[in-house]
């Protein structure tokens, strides 16, 4: 069995250095943390668990987790994932608390000071793309907290310790395909996105954008925001159909869908408009509306799947000292109609 001191004295450093390198806490250069790391990967050096488990439990470490405020059915399938995998995390002696935030810096910024004043070990967050948040997040990486990114991202110049979710991006590329596709390439789309400081809802846009643009039957008319309401949803959805007749084709880039979905029916019903529309997940209210007919596909990216792996990376990490296999943790999408949208 490979210990500490061989790792040691293989890295040429002490058993100390070995030890802050596992625990990801102290000062330790970064050429010798990548040897060490090299060296406990080429061994197959595994901790002992029990021991640490009886020092994790000594410590009372906790993980914070900061999910988006919004009724929104897709944050409270992402909160069971979380909740699901922080069972497992009792036996070892950690405590996972979810709380919620609204989506913009100032909101998140708050509860990353609250929790600052308590003991945690990691952190898994829903970030919002702004400065004041990003600058916030450096400052917690500066006290060896790994920050797991989930479901959106940071910008691409800030590295967080891990990201899991979709490739948003190819997800808009996606989205446009499959609205080429129902539409026959020719088509004015009216865009309702979530927020504009959300990664995720401005990739999904940018990669929609990008696939038509050398297609010359589609175009955009508008795009607007709903913040994830369902009522603000129904409204913008409602005003910007008012107010482009030509648009005949919608993409639902994130949540209310159910909103949108009732001011699509309503103008389809009104005004006799045939408007073909791609949406985002699979809760409930936007199934109803695919076994209707008012959305033609929805893409699901499994939340309950993106809450347990953005536990598990770190649960291997504070556990084993296992770095993620990569930075960016991409889930796989499905894509549901009528036909498949209750399997």
């Amino acid at each position: 069995m490979v210990t500490q001191n061989q790792i040691a004295e293989i890295a040429g450093v002490s058993r100390a250095t070995v030890e802050r390198v596992i625990n990801n806490r102290g000062d330790v250069s970064a050429a010798t943390r990548k040897r060490v790391l090299d060296i406990i990967q080429e061994m197959n050096y595994r901790p002992n668990r029990a021991g640490k488990t009886l020092a994790i439990r000594q410590k009372n470490l906790k993980i914070w987790c900061i999910i988006v405020r919004s009724d929104n059915p897709f944050y409270s399938e992402l909160n069971s994932g979380i909740q699901e995998k922080a069972e497992e995390f009792k036996s070892y002696g950690f405590e996972v608390i979810v709380e919620s935030a609204e989506f913009c810096a100032e909101a998140q910024i708050e509860k990353i000071d609250e929790l600052l004043e308590k003991q945690i070990c990691a952190l898994v967050i829903q970030p919002t793309i702004e400065p004041a948040l990003v600058d916030k997040l450096k400052e917690v990486e500066k006290l060896k907290i790994p920050i797991v990114t989930v479901n959106t991202d940071l910008p691409d110049y800030h590295s967080p310790f891990c990201y899991v979710g979709n490739d948003f991006y190819l997800c808009g590329k996606t989205a446009a395909n499959l609205m080429a596709m129902i539409t026959g390439n020719a088509c004015c789309i009216g865009i309702v996105t979530g927020f504009f400081n959300a990664k995720s809802h401005a990739d999904r846009v940018e990669g929609f954008c990008d696939y038509i643009r050398d297609i010359p039957g589609m175009s955009v008319a508008a795009v607007a925001e709903n913040q994830d309401d369902e009522m603000e949803s129904y409204y913008v959805t409602k005003t910007m159909l008012n107010e482009h007749p030509e648009i005949n084709a919608m993409f639902l880039v994130a949540g209310g869908v159910h909103g949108a979905g009732n001011a699509i029916r309503q103008i389809m019903q009104t005004q006799h408009r045939r408007i073909k529309t791609i949406s985002f997940d699979d809760v409930p209210t936007t199934k109803a509306l695919v076994r209707e007919g008012i959305i033609a596909a929805t893409i699901c990216q499994q939340p309950v799947r993106q809450g347990k792996m953005a536990l598990s990376v770190l649960f291997d990490y504070l556990i084993d000292g296992k770095l993620p296999d990569s930075k960016r943790l991409y889930t796989d999408i499905q894509i549901k109609i009528q036909s498949n949208i209750d399997t």
